[in-house]
């Protein structure tokens, strides 16, 4: 097997929920990555509960987008559940150690409804609107029947989209698929008889295979790191996200 000694592979982290602010940098730096031609692989290590559906999504596709390029991608899950899961489904051999926390495939949105708490401080609001349901996010009132029919109708397209990310990344049939979409999280050991990873392994494994399916010694590893965005290292990646679920309604 000849090697080509100024070629690597490139370790990068992912912590924490997953926001805007959060996952700009990593597309940023993966577009990078397409037009450094010696780094013929990653492993991408995934510490994350899940966050935003939007943000999930636009990383899974910068994955995707890399794999067009000829790059190899890896997954070592510690955390992945929800968005987190769904972006580990871009990978293509996903590795976890025993004590792994992964799955959790579903969709939730919520609001706090603060009404009867507001009226009790002599808190008044006023709300101007032009649209039937314009206000429904607000947390001065509950969702009527209509609304809550519409929000589930939501959730349900983003769920079929979830699946259907999660069988075709794992080769899957949908419809097994479903059976384990219950919200719930899964055990190393039953995510791998389940087929949701490929491996439980340690970090090292998982390089070692990398290394040999893209001929890169494991001595020419490089440590890419992510600097989190101000904000976001003074209040919290886990704040942060439920500040912005506020706006964006729908996460994984």
């Amino acid at each position: 097997m000849f090697i080509f000694r100024r070629n690597k592979v490139a370790v990068i982290r992912y912590s924490g929920a997953i926001t805007s602010q959060s996952v700009l940098p990593y597309i940023n730096i993966f577009k990078k990555i397409e037009k450094i031609k010696s780094i013929k692989g990653i492993i991408f290590i995934i510490d994350s509960p899940g966050g935003s559906a939007i943000h999930s999504e636009l990383l899974y596709f910068a994955i995707k987008r890399l794999q067009e390029k000829g790059k190899k991608l890896y997954g070592y899950l510690e955390v992945s559940a929800s968005g987190g899961y769904m972006i580990a489904c871009a990978l293509e051999r996903l590795y976890a150690p025993s004590s792994a926390i992964i799955g959790s495939i579903g969709v939730i949105s919520m609001k706090p409804v603060l009404k009867d708490i507001l009226e009790k401080l002599g808190i008044g609001y006023e709300v101007i609107k032009k649209g039937k349901h314009k206000d429904m996010w607000l947390f001065t009132r509950k969702y009527s029947d209509e609304e809550r029919a519409s929000i589930d109708e939501l959730q349900e397209d983003i769920y079929t989209r979830f699946i259907e990310i999660v069988s075709g990344g794992r080769k899957i049939p949908p419809e097994d698929i479903l059976k384990l979409a219950t919200g719930e999280l899964f055990s190393s050991k039953k995510s791998l008889a389940n087929k949701l990873i490929d491996e439980i392994s340690d970090f090292d494994k998982a390089l070692e295979d990398l290394c040999k399916e893209v001929n890169v010694l494991p001595s020419r590893t490089v440590y890419m790191s992510i600097k989190k965005p101000f904000f976001q290292r003074m209040i919290g990646s886990s704040i942060l996200n439920a500040i912005e679920d506020i706006y964006y309604r729908a996460i994984y």
